[in-house]
């Protein structure tokens, strides 16, 4: 029994690693994307986000923090040209890379912008995306059925362990999540800008569930017009 408990968590870690490939590879396109609509694009603007986000936050009663996920993330997203339809959204690709190894998120929708003053302005966004993380886990309550048979001590250590994985993983209860972000930006010049950004990803019990916990987080970025 032992020996398919660590088959099952090489398994496991096989998929991160995959799934962390995966991430790198559609950043590296993202980057790839922004470079080449940079250079050929002259008669539409282009914008690059990029910066930094704390996992795992509550502001003023939004989120909730867990300690599942207390990490950092570097952000970068690539915006073309508005389209002409509902209010003129800016069609978006992007995604985060989380440093410490836990949830990474990768997708694409529309934003907008509209400005309230001479230098500030509000950023809506909303779109799907994919992640790194985990659908949902292994329910320690199930454990005395899935083993079925076997000795008191092995089961006794799988209960153990599926708590120990429930307590430490956000269960997202979908693999497509609704990603959605409010920023509040100042214009440092007409092609740079610094924004504060609050981000939201769940299902909304819409794309999956029932496991919903979600993932909130904040943080700071630069925009660059091209």
């Amino acid at each position: 029994m032992q020996t398919v408990l660590r088959v099952v968590s090489a398994i496991r870690a096989c998929d991160f690693f995959i799934g962390a490939i995966m991430l790198k590879l559609t950043l590296s396109l993202v980057l790839a994307t922004a470079s080449f609509c940079a250079a050929s694009m002259t008669a539409q603007a282009g914008e690059l986000r990029f910066g930094v986000m704390q996992h795992d936050v509550e502001i003023a009663g939004l989120g909730g923090v867990r300690e599942k996920e207390s990490s950092q993330a570097l952000v970068l997203d690539y915006r073309f040209d508005e389209l002409d339809i509902f209010w003129s959204p800016k069609p978006y690709v992007g995604g985060s890379l989380n440093l410490a190894g836990k949830t990474s998120h990768y997708g694409a929708g529309l934003a907008w912008t509209k400005g309230f003053s001479d230098n500030f302005y509000g950023d809506f966004s909303f779109g799907l995306a994919g992640h790194t993380g985990s659908v949902r886990v292994l329910n320690p309550i199930d454990t005395h059925e899935d083993l079925a048979g076997q000795p008191v001590d092995v089961i006794i250590a799988e209960i153990n362990r599926r708590f120990a994985v429930k307590k430490d993983t956000i269960e997202f209860g979908s693999e497509i999540l609704f990603r959605s972000q409010f920023a509040v930006g100042y214009t440092l010049s007409d092609d740079w800008a610094a924004e504060f950004v609050y981000e939201h990803l769940s299902h909304g019990q819409i794309l999956g569930g029932p496991e919903n916990e979600g993932l909130d987080s904040a943080g700071l970025r630069l925009a660059r017009k091209f």
